[in-house]
């Protein structure tokens, strides 16, 4: 089975539960690249990728310029992916190239498990059946009392853990919204997101503040460059650390393990490069005990997150999601605080191509 064409859509999709602030965004919409890789059997397999507004038309001309080295080629993704990243590693091994090679990747896989007639999460090799997820909100800039009742209305819905921005000003304001929150949740898992937005004297005094919370982790506290950093602090606080959302490719994840600098494992599917190299820091991971807890792409981490031993907990951002931007035409539902991967072959997505016209770029 070899590939025969790669096409691309990129549409600019706005977050219908309105804008997103924390301490470095402030968004309105989500891009999408969606990717189609047809073989010459007529499989066409589907991938996406994610900026948060701004930057998927570069994604996109760097896709259709990988198209014409893919087109051709069989469909073997593991391979595939590495013969991409070495195509295109010298505009860089990480950021723009991973996450455009994250939807063309995708593809493949979809292609290949329908191909075989099976889900992803079986072709990958199924380790659980559901996984379950926490709700997640860009809540930085709503009031207490809003905070409050975005909390109560995500454990009505069953969600198995929540987190919360942190960022503000005063430190007294953080640990008020998050002991009113607690209050709401009780003893379930909270996680606090300080988006990068502490540098390196002011985080320990900050995260050592929020003792007493039980806090399952603080994520990004520091700029996710900085691994030696991260290491440092570590060794000032109690609070487990997440970091993930802006790590790219298996070498930063193993120089913040081999550090001792991370303790939950946030790589996004679709920034690491796609699903091959997102399995790989996967087992990267558990050979150091760390359970993967993906960030974004709620639909696509969670199948992935069935397929590995180590899979802890999937995100659900409000109105972040595939579903919640009414990109499928079947959402993808979280129950009772679980998602189950479909029974269809490949991942199941099916974009609603009509909707997504309607906002091309």
């Amino acid at each position: 089975m070899k590939i025969e064409s790669i096409e691309t859509m990129t549409t600019r999709l706005p977050i219908l539960t309105g804008e997103w602030r924390d301490t470095i965004h402030h968004v309105t919409h989500i891009e999408l690249v969606v990717v189609d890789v047809t073989s010459d059997t007529g499989v066409t397999g589907t991938g996406v990728s994610h900026t948060s507004g701004s930057g998927a038309k570069t994604i996109e001309a760097m896709i259709l310029e990988l198209a014409d080295f893919l087109v051709g080629k069989e469909v073997h993704p593991k391979g595939l992916w590495h013969e991409a990243w070495h195509f295109l590693h010298d505009l860089g091994g990480a950021g723009l190239t991973t996450t455009a090679l994250g939807a063309v990747d995708t593809a493949h896989w979809d292609l290949a498990a329908k191909a075989a007639g099976k889900p992803l999460v079986d072709v990958l090799g199924r380790t659980r059946d559901r996984i379950p997820v926490y709700a997640s909100g860009i809540n930085l800039g709503l009031s207490t009392e809003e905070l409050v009742e975005q909390a109560q209305r995500w454990r009505a819905n069953g969600y198995r853990g929540f987190k919360v921005k942190v960022g503000k000003p005063d430190i007294a304001e953080d640990v008020e919204r998050l002991t009113k929150v607690r209050e709401v949740i009780g003893p379930m898992p909270l996680m606090v997101d300080a988006n990068q937005g502490w540098g390196p004297e002011l985080a320990p005094r900050r995260i050592n503040g929020l003792r007493g919370l039980d806090l399952t982790w603080v994520e990004e506290p520091l700029v996710s460059d900085d691994v030696s950093a991260h290491a440092r602090l570590r060794t000032q606080v109690e609070t487990p650390i997440g970091v993930g959302e802006n790590i790219y490719n298996i070498f930063q994840f193993r120089d913040y393990l081999v550090s001792g600098a991370v303790d939950f494992v946030q790589a996004d599917v679709v920034r690491v490069g796609g699903i091959t190299p997102w399995v790989e820091i996967a087992a990267l991971a558990q050979a150091f005990n760390r359970p993967m807890a993906p960030h974004f792409m709620m639909e696509l981490s969670s199948q992935v997150l069935c397929a590995v031993p180590n899979g802890w907990i999937a995100e659900d951002v409000e109105g972040g999601s595939l579903s919640a931007l009414k990109a499928l035409r079947s959402p993808h539902r979280v129950v009772d605080g679980y998602y189950t991967p479909g029974e269809a072959p490949g991942h199941g997505f099916d974009f609603d191509r009509e909707y997504m016209e309607q906002h091309r770029t």
